[in-house]
């Protein structure tokens, strides 16, 4: 199928309605089903593939397996910078002209207070690590996220609200119409450049940043990776992190939506 032929909302939800189906928890499950169906005609195999989706399902709840599928990814990232990092890069003649902080998704919680909406931990860990980019280097700050299904608001203007009366980190530009991290890229690039601005700080997630770099360089501008968030590398490890958990299966997650980004980029541009 043609790109043109498909509207950005409609390839969007068409990626997540795929990404629910088979990352975890529901992709291991399906082999599980498959098992069941299976063993109804060939006991003996069945039983073995619905054992394989049990060992899945258990082996992608631990952060065990997250951190190792992460760490290859965060890798690629680059490390962190540090403040004597960031003024070595402002101290050169072709130093970053502005900061871009990706979003990471918003939450909406009638009952709270004083707002309705809020950033998702992510994007509060990416506002963070950007507010203190911007303190350091003095940069003007743009945010970059658009509106999700069903959402009033989007994420720059959330992102935007939270640098500004909580981290006293002012917002030059606010980016709010992008679906993914494509356009992400493509739109943030419309402004920047409109301001004669190329060279940029790219504040996001380390398992997140090679796929971010090449969308902006792909739309013309020079991202200078500034990650955050690291989680492939443990503070410290015992036995406990081979053990089901809630931060485990999140953790499994990321990197698993990261690879499925990655392969979707992919098929895109090929057809």
């Amino acid at each position: 199928m043609s790109p043109e032929l498909v509207s950005p909302e409609l390839a969007l939800a068409l990626k997540r309605t795929l990404e629910l189906l088979l990352l975890p928890p529901a992709g291991p499950l399906w082999l599980v089903l498959l098992g069941l169906w299976i063993g109804r005609s060939r006991a003996a195999t069945g039983r073995a593939i619905a054992v394989l989706g049990v060992a899945l399902a258990v082996a992608l709840s631990t952060q065990g397996v997250g951190r190792r599928l992460a760490a290859p990814l965060e890798r690629e990232a680059g490390p962190a910078l540090d403040e004597a990092s960031l003024r070595a890069l402002m101290a050169r003649s072709d130093a970053p002209q502005a900061i871009v902080i990706l979003g990471g998704g918003v939450r909406s919680d009638r009952h709270a207070r004083p707002e309705r909406y809020r950033p998702h931990p992510r994007t509060l860990e990416r506002l963070l690590h950007g507010a203190w980019v911007a303190r350091v280097t003095g940069l003007p700050v743009l945010v970059s996220g658009g509106a999700p299904s069903g959402h009033e608001v989007s994420e720059a203007a959330v992102m935007k609200r939270v640098l500004e009366t909580q981290l006293a980190t002012r917002v030059r530009w606010a980016e709010d119409r992008s679906l993914d991290t494509g356009e992400n890229a493509q739109r943030s690039a419309e402004l920047l450049r409109a301001d004669k601005r190329r060279r940029v700080l790219l504040v996001t997630h380390a398992v997140h940043m090679r796929r971010a770099r090449a969308a902006f360089e792909k739309a013309g501008l020079e991202p200078v990776p500034a990650p955050t968030g690291f989680f492939g590398t443990p503070v410290h490890s015992d036995w406990l992190e081979w053990l089901p958990s809630a931060d485990g299966a999140a953790m499994n997650w990321v990197a698993l939506h990261e690879i499925a980004g990655r392969l979707w980029y992919r098929l895109r541009e090929s057809v």
